[in-house]
């Protein structure tokens, strides 16, 4: 997850740590905070953000979206919640 350093402000979450990171632009440092909790279509889950440069829209990746189990459907634009209490659970540990 990645947010604009004004979202994270008004959030308060609390710096994590300084990485290292290569973008197209080269190697730069960037800052992770902890504790950033996603409520999503009746699903919540507390993951790490990486903060983007000002101005810049947020981004959701596909951990947290497979942690909260929720599905592109890139034809209609939505998010798929997919189920988490029958035999085809998105919960499976093998």
């Amino acid at each position: 997850m990645c947010l604009p350093p004004d979202a994270i402000a008004n959030l308060g979450l609390e710096l994590l740590k300084e990485v290292s990171v290569t973008t197209a632009t080269g190697l730069s440092k960037a800052r992770i905070f902890r504790d950033a909790t996603i409520l999503l279509c009746g699903r919540e889950g507390t993951f790490e953000c990486l903060e983007l440069p000002g101005g810049r829209d947020a981004l959701l990746g596909v951990i947290p979206l497979e942690a909260l189990g929720l599905e592109p459907d890139l034809r209609n634009q939505t998010l798929k919640v997919l189920p988490d209490e029958s035999v085809d659970t998105y919960l499976t540990i093998l």
